[in-house]
C-alpha cells in the first residue's frame, strides 16, 4: 500500500500540527497507511501543546517528490502548501477556510467547514467512524480548537467549536479546560521570547492578487501596552520583507487577546487599499482594528473585497 502523507500549511500553527497528527491516528484506525508531516517549523505554543500531551512532531518535509500521494489539512491555497504540491499528487483536503484556487488533475474527497478549526471537524469524522479518542489525541484536538478560536472569543467560533471542544476536554481527562486554554496561549505569547523576523514569519499566510503578494502574519499577545516596544523592531522586519522581495505588502496583526483588539502593523505598496479594508491609519502608518482577532474571518475577507474593488 502507498504511503501518503498529511500535513498543513507553511508556517504551521497548532492546528496545523495538531490536524495533521490527528487525522493520521483517524486514517491509521480506518485501515489507511498515511504519515503525518509539517511544512515548517514548530512554534511555541505548539511546542507547549506537544510536550503536554507526550507526542511527537510531524516529521518536517520542506518539498515534496513528483506524485507523492498528499492529504491537506487546515489549508487549500498554493501558496501556502508545501513546496512541490503542483507536481504531487492531491488526494484530499480538510479544511475551514475559503477555496484558495487549487486544480487539480484528479478528482478527490473535499470536506470543508465554515466551524473555527479544522480540528473540529475531525472530531466530527472520530464521531462518524465510531472511533475512539485516546486522551493525547482528544487532548491535541482540544487544544487545537482552543487556539484556533482564542478559547471562543475569535467570531469564527461555532456552536460545533464549542460541543466539540467541551467532549474533548473530558476524553482527555482536562479538568479545568480553560486554565488550561489560558496556559497555552500564553505559551504562545512570543512576542519577546522570538526575534522579530520570527515573529513576521512564524504564523504567516501568503495571499495572491493582481496588484501583488500580501503576507499576513499574526502574533498574539496578553498584554498590549507592553508589546509596543517590540513594534520597531517588527516594523522594520516587516520592511525587510519586502526589500527582499518576499512580498509586496507585508502585515502583522499584533492581538492582544485579553483586551480584543489587534494592532495592524504593515509595509510595503497598497496603502490605498488598506485603507479601504481597515479605515483611515494611526498617526503612525498602523491600523488600530478594535474587536478584531481573527485573521480568516476579519482580515483576509475585508482585504479580498479592497483588493477587488
Amino acid at each position: 500500500m502507498e504511503n501518503i502523507i498529511i500535513t498543513g500549511h507553511k508556517n504551521p500553527d497548532t492546528d496545523s500540527i495538531c490536524s495533521a497528527l490527528s487525522y493520521t491516528w483517524i486514517k491509521g484506525q480506518l485501515g489507511e497507511k498515511v504519515t503525518a508531516c509539517r511544512a515548517g517549523n514548530v512554534n511555541p505554543e505548539t511546542r507547549f501543546v506537544l510536550d503536554y500531551w507526550k507526542v511527537d512532531a510531524p516529521a518536517l518535509v520542506e518539498k515534496v517528490e513528483e506524485g507523492q500521494k498528499i492529504i491537506l489539512v487546515d489549508h487549500n491555497e498554493m501558496s501556502q502548501a508545501v513546496d512541490g504540491l503542483d507536481k504531487a499528487d492531491l488526494v484530499e483536503i480538510i479544511d475551514h477556510h475559503r477555496l484558495g484556487g487549487i486544480v487539480t488533475s484528479n478528482p478527490l474527497f473535499v470536506r470543508m467547514q465554515p466551524v473555527g478549526c479544522t480540528a473540529t471537524i475531525l472530531y466530527n469524522v472520530a464521531v462518524e467512524n465510531n472511533l475512539t479518542l485516546p486522551k493525547e489525541i482528544a487532548g491535541l484536538l482540544f487544544s487545537a480548537i482552543s487556539s484556533d478560536t482564542l478559547y471562543f472569543k475569535s467570531p469564527t467560533t461555532t456552536e460545533k467549536d464549542k460541543e466539540a471542544a467541551g467532549a474533548l476536554a473530558k476524553i482527555a481527562g482536562i479538568a479545568d479546560p480553560q486554565a488550561y486554554a489560558l496556559e497555552m496561549l500564553q505559551a504562545g505569547s512570543a512576542i519577546n521570547s522570538m526575534t522579530a523576523e520570527e515573529i513576521c514569519h512564524g504564523d504567516m499566510k501568503e495571499f495572491d492578487f493582481p496588484q501583488g503578494k500580501v503576507t499576513v502574519a499574526q502574533v498574539n499577545v496578553m498584554n498590549g501596552e507592553a508589546a509596543k516596544a517590540k513594534w520597531p523592531e517588527l516594523q522594520k522586519a516587516l520592511q525587510a520583507m519586502v526589500d527582499g522581495g518576499e512580498a509586496d505588502t507585508s502585515l502583522l496583526m499584533v492581538t492582544d487577546i485579553m483586551d480584543e483588539v489587534t494592532e495592524l502593523l504593515w509595509a510595503g505598496k497598497n496603502q490605498d487599499i488598506l485603507d479601504k479594508a481597515f479605515g483611515k491609519a494611526e498617526a503612525d502608518g498602523h491600523y488600530h482594528l478594535p474587536k478584531v482577532l481573527s485573521r480568516k474571518k476579519q482580515i483576509v475577507p475585508p482585504l479580498t473585497d479592497a483588493f477587488k474593488g
